[in-house]
């Protein structure tokens, strides 16, 4: 066996069993401590360049991973007790049962908020940056645009320029204490089908679901770290490009069967199914209507360890 094949393999396995434990209580592990395991890449890429047999190498890789586990383990049992009692020891502080009781904080209400329709724009740019969550992108408002949020992540703030007939709309969360544990984030929108859109979503880790066949796409750039992403295409535009930025995600497309499809893949280690299409190049892949179907739809996917799956229907 390959140190090569398992690399990336054992890396899974570790940062699933990390949020195992987490689940179960073990330990204190989210995707804000995942963003500080970068230095652990490095580790196991220089054990991988090594010039020792690929046994060594797997022992090794194994005995860091099982290090890393248990140091976790440790610190989360710790730690969050330490920083409570360094607290509690600060001089002229009186820490009271009322003190310690702060649940109102995090009790946030469901948020609705909405852009009006206004005829005299043609095209609409919706850009959204959020942590985590689940976000779902579907059907039809009279409004411009409509936005429900519910969940204890807390609130989001949205403003709205306009130029030359554009209509620019960015959401994002605004600062406010935020809990350590985040129960849900749940996250609909709606659009208006009148304008041509533009969307811009940049998202952590993420359950992404996009209904898009009621509107004209212009443009959609996805964002996402460890996340999961389903999105059906519809064909009310000539033209429509799509681009996607991942880590380890799971993307699932749906695209028209009468619409010409190009797929650019630019990824590391996937498990692929392109249905329908076939291989043009390096990375490039067509449908057999490219060249002949009434609108086009260009993908671009640019992913780390990830399975994407592109569907026609």
């Amino acid at each position: 066996m390959k140190y090569r094949h398992v690399f990336w393999a054992f890396i899974l396995i570790a940062i699933g069993t990390l949020f195992m434990l987490n689940n179960f209580g073990v330990l204190e592990f989210g995707f804000r401590t995942l963003w500080s395991l970068w230095p652990l890449i490095l580790i196991l890429w220089g054990i991988s360049i090594l010039p020792i047999s690929d046994g060594i190498k797997i022992t090794s890789l194994v005995v860091v991973l099982a290090l890393t586990v248990i140091f976790f383990n440790k610190i989360s049992r710790h730690s969050s007790w330490l920083h409570f009692n360094d607290f509690r020891n600060l001089p002229g502080k009186d820490w009271s049962d009322e003190d310690e009781d702060t649940t109102s904080t995090y009790n946030y209400q469901p948020q609705n908020l909405s852009v009006p329709f206004d005829s005299v724009t043609g095209k609409g740019i919706l850009k959204l940056e959020a942590a985590a969550g689940n976000f779902n992108l579907a059907g039809v408002t009279s409004d411009f645009l409509s936005f429900n949020k519910t969940g204890d992540i807390g609130n989001y703030s949205i403003t709205t320029t306009n130029e030359n007939g554009r209509k620019q709309i960015n959401l994002s969360l605004e600062k406010s204490r935020v809990r350590h544990t985040v129960n849900e984030n749940k996250v609909e929108i709606r659009l208006n089908e009148k304008p041509s859109w533009n969307l811009d979503f940049d998202i952590g880790a993420a359950e992404i679901i996009m209904d898009l066949r009621d509107y004209k796409i212009d443009t959609t750039n996805i964002d996402a770290g460890a996340s999961s992403i389903d999105i059906k295409i519809g064909n009310k535009n000539p033209l429509t490009v799509m681009t996607f930025n991942a880590g380890a995600s799971s993307i699932k497309v749906e695209i028209p069967k009468e619409s010409g499809c190009q797929i650019k893949s630019e990824s590391f280690m996937i498990s692929k199914e392109f249905e329908g299409f076939s291989k043009k190049g390096d990375g490039i892949y067509q449908t057999a209507n490219f060249a002949t179907g009434k609108n086009k739809i260009f993908l671009t996917i640019k992913t780390a360890i990830s399975k994407i799956e592109i569907n026609r229907y």
